[in-house]
């Protein structure tokens, strides 16, 4: 059984992570600041942890499914992924030091655009998984649960 909740919690999190961390970086003086470091830094792990999560009990469930529609779908979303966890790579490789959790802009201008697209990348798939993958897992949690009952 899926937990809707928590992962509701994580999208909740990201998305406000997201909207705080793109408001303080319009100011180039805030980028430098302890406070969006760390939020940046926190953002970053609740990405990758919630992809993770929903690559795995999601996308890995409906992977197994006999209906090939959600098989598909599940493949369309591990896709997605694979193509979004490279992007989002080659912007933390470009835009901050992981090892010493530092971000290094020398073009504000750049980071803000790149930061755009990219937090906008996280909110798009953060939408289709909510508008397709969730339903498909309700459905499928449905089906076990008739045939269990019968």
């Amino acid at each position: 059984m899926v937990n809707f909740a928590k992962c509701h919690e994580q999208i909740h999190k990201i998305t406000e992570m997201s909207n705080v961390f793109l408001y303080i970086i319009q100011e180039r003086d805030l980028c430098d600041t302890d406070c969006a470091r760390r939020l940046f830094f926190e953002y970053v792990d609740h990405v990758r942890n919630h992809m993770e999560t929903v690559d795995k009990r999601f996308c890995g469930r409906l992977i197994q499914s006999q209906d090939r529609n959600m098989a598909n779908v599940a493949d369309r979303f591990l896709s997605g992924s694979t193509e979004i966890k490279r992007i989002f790579a080659r912007y933390r490789k470009d835009w901050c030091d992981e090892r010493k959790r530092e971000l290094k802009i020398a073009d504000h201008a750049a980071f803000v655009r790149d930061t755009n697209q990219m937090f906008g990348l996280v909110l798009d798939r953060i939408q289709r998984e909510t508008e397709s993958l969730y339903p498909l897992i309700r459905e499928l949690e449905e089906r076990a649960g008739r045939e269990s009952a019968a």
